[in-house]
């Protein structure tokens, strides 16, 4: 026989919770993909305002923008490396972003069969613009984290990041 528990009898604290159905959470809590995906909830939507809304781009053609803009003649493959992502995919995406005229493609001097990739001039303003806009968006997200907590998260995300398997 299952005892059920009436969610407004219960002892259960606020912070061991769902944050919106309010659902014990138990081992959930200690789980960093959990909380990743819980977090993640709030950094999405931001971004699908302020960026794939306002700048029709899907966060894998934002995150290549932004990469080739601070990465002048990067190639295919390195940009597969850091997003790990298929080269099959990266032609994919790319193909989307060249079509719009953001990125232009470019035979490589040493290497024919290698193509390095650049931000067009119309790239770099757009990118420029969404990084603001989701700058801001992140700010008014996180707004209740001091800026202290805010720079400890990103850098313990970023520690994490850095570690993943090859």
């Amino acid at each position: 026989m299952v005892r059920m528990k009436h969610a407004e009898h219960s002892t259960i604290s606020k912070d061991s919770q769902t944050p919106r159905a309010r659902l014990e959470e138990g081992d959930l809590r200690g789980l960093l993909g959990y909380q990743l995906a819980q977090a993640s909830i709030v950094t999405n939507g931001a971004f699908s305002q302020q960026v794939a809304k306002a700048f029709s781009l899907g966060k894998v053609e934002f995150t290549l923008l932004y990469l080739i803009n601070q990465n002048p003649l990067v190639t295919a493959s390195r940009l597969a490396r850091a997003l790990a992502i298929s080269m099959p995919a990266i032609t994919v995406w790319m193909a989307k972003l060249e079509q719009r005229g953001l990125v232009s493609r470019e035979r490589s001097a040493t290497d024919g069969r290698s193509q390095h990739f650049g931000v067009t001039p119309e790239g770099a303003a757009l990118v420029t613009r969404a990084v603001q806009a989701l700058l801001d968006a992140e700010a008014r997200a996180l707004g209740h984290l001091s800026a202290a907590e805010q720079a400890m998260l990103l850098e313990l995300l970023h520690k994490v990041a850095l570690h993943r398997p090859v």
